[in-house]
């Protein structure tokens, strides 16, 4: 058998039939909303929020704005974070009118929004056990900030900021 396009999630087998079950590609999105606060982060500027390019910079903790609005999800079975603001043309024409989660651009050594549907990339999660932000399959995570705000990444995973976070009501990207 060819599934082309599909993603399979399960096939259960009897001698005479089988069934399969067809699961859409893109993010599910998970109940919570969320926005993210550093620990020990930029004074009156700890929460995490995404430019109009989607880099991650630390701003105000304006709860309301869909810019600091995270919703943790999955992508056939991979947590991920699904950012909740849209993004413009003149900024990121490749996310227009399309779903963003946050990845990690192995290239760039960044965090930083990307189409959820791209397959070459590793998506980032939050670990709610330990509060840190962290890469699916590589040890790179979230570790801070530098002195404009921007957030930095500990590629070797030793040096991760913890974040605290409060649900919110999703506000229309």
């Amino acid at each position: 058998m060819k599934f082309t396009g599909l993603a399979l999630l399960g096939v259960l087998a009897s001698s005479a039939t089988a069934q399969v079950v067809i699961v859409p590609p893109g993010a599910v999105k998970g109940p919570n909303t969320l926005v993210f606060k550093e620990i020990g982060g930029v004074p009156n500027n700890e929460c995490l929020t995404f430019t109009n390019n989607g880099n991650i910079v630390n701003a105000a903790c304006a709860l309301t704005h869909a810019d600091r609005q995270v919703t943790p999800g999955k992508i056939l079975g991979t947590d991920v974070l699904v950012i909740q603001r849209s993004f413009a043309a003149g900024f990121r024409n490749d996310l227009v009118g399309k779903t963003a989660c946050v990845a990690f651009n192995q290239q760039l050594n960044i965090f930083r929004a990307e189409d959820c549907d791209r397959k070459d990339l590793l998506f980032v999660r939050f670990d709610v056990g330990n509060g840190r932000i962290l890469a699916n399959g590589h040890t790179a995570c979230l570790s801070g900030h530098d002195n404009i705000a921007q957030v930095t990444i500990d590629v070797t995973g030793r040096t991760c900021a913890l974040f605290t976070v409060t649900a919110v009501a999703p506000t229309r990207p």
